[in-house]
């Protein structure tokens, strides 16, 4: 009888399950070779047209990873028997996603400005013009609608 684990490396060893057994030795040259540090700074890795590609959190670790590149691709070669794919891949790159680089927007919130009408409405109105009476006449009507009504 085969146990799951001899099932499962029977499955990845299918050339339709091919790209679980890349993902199996990336997670594996993580855990192994690389730092926590570098392991952090890391969004994920894939392999694409014989390169290995990094994405990286912040431009300051492509930097970095331009000192190291070659030594991951000749690590890689050291050990093909741990790693029989990513053995034959030929150039390291690393990268900053478009979405981390880009600018977050700032959330716009609009301020609603109320302002509460402190008179009540109530003055006398000592105007002689009859146009001017019957401006001070609508305000007085605006600010009776506008107060709140007591109930």
């Amino acid at each position: 009888m085969k146990d799951s684990k001899h099932i499962i490396s029977l499955l990845k060893a299918q050339p339709e399950f091919a790209k679980l057994l890349i993902k199996d030795e990336i997670n594996l040259f993580k855990a192994a070779y690389l730092t926590p540090y570098l392991q952090e700074q890391i969004l994920f890795i894939f392999v694409k047209n014989q390169t290995l590609f990094f994405a990286a959190k912040h431009p300051a670790f492509c930097q970095e990873f331009n000192y190291t590149r070659e030594q991951i691709i000749q690590t890689l070669r050291q050990y093909p028997q741990k790693f029989p794919t990513l053995s034959k891949l030929s150039e390291a790159k690393a990268y900053v996603p478009r979405h981390i680089l880009a600018p977050k927007p700032i959330p716009t919130t609009e301020i609603k400005r109320y302002f509460s009408e402190h008179s009540k409405g109530i003055f006398i109105n000592h105007s002689t013009n009859p146009e001017i009476h019957a401006l001070f006449e609508k305000l007085r009507l605006a600010i009776l609608r506008n107060q709140p009504t007591q109930e």
